[in-house]
């Protein structure tokens, strides 16, 4: 089995690597970031809590968070299946929103490639996230006694691995 955190590593690269993605989050590849417990992310300690990593999202970033590992099959194999989320927190400008994020993560292609994400290796030893296709979801958290709101979409996606080691 992978490591999950190398497999998160290697998340974080690849949608770093992304142009159209990036340019839409400011233009600095450190808005995209993965959460792992009592890290800091974002500039602030996580305090083992996925949903105050998520607080901390500044608008224009992306989180990458592995969900677990199941078993999965692949042919006649039983492999493992690796479960993340990215999650997407719009930058505060007009001309981005959710959906062009989950366009840019599926369509867009690195620097030197003509395929698109969907369909590139995040990891040598796994099939591509097409083999089961990525989706998106609006999530709102009431944040205070007075309604306010906090949005952001979650996007799952999984990796399976293509043999075990």
């Amino acid at each position: 089995m992978i490591n999950p955190k190398t497999l998160l590593a290697e998340w974080m690269d690849a949608l770093r690597s992304l142009p159209k993605l990036v340019e839409a989050l400011g233009g600095n590849p450190n808005h995209i970031q993965f959460y792992s417990e009592n890290a800091i992310v974002f500039g602030k300690p996580t305090q083992n809590n996925i949903r105050l990593a998520i607080l901390s999202m500044p608008p224009g970033s992306i989180l990458v968070a592995w969900q677990g590992t199941a078993p999965g099959r692949l042919g006649n194999m039983l492999v493992f299946v690796h479960e993340f989320s990215l999650y997407l927190r719009a930058p505060e400008e007009a001309e981005v929103g959710y959906e062009d994020l989950f366009n840019w993560i599926v369509n867009d292609t690195p620097p030197g490639s003509t395929i698109p994400m969907l369909h590139i290796q995040i990891d040598p030893n796994c099939e591509p996230m097409d083999f089961y296709l990525p989706s998106a979801r609006r999530n709102t958290i009431v944040i205070s006694a007075d309604g306010a709101t906090f949005e952001y979409f979650e996007c799952p996606v999984r990796l399976i691995e293509s043999y075990n080691s």
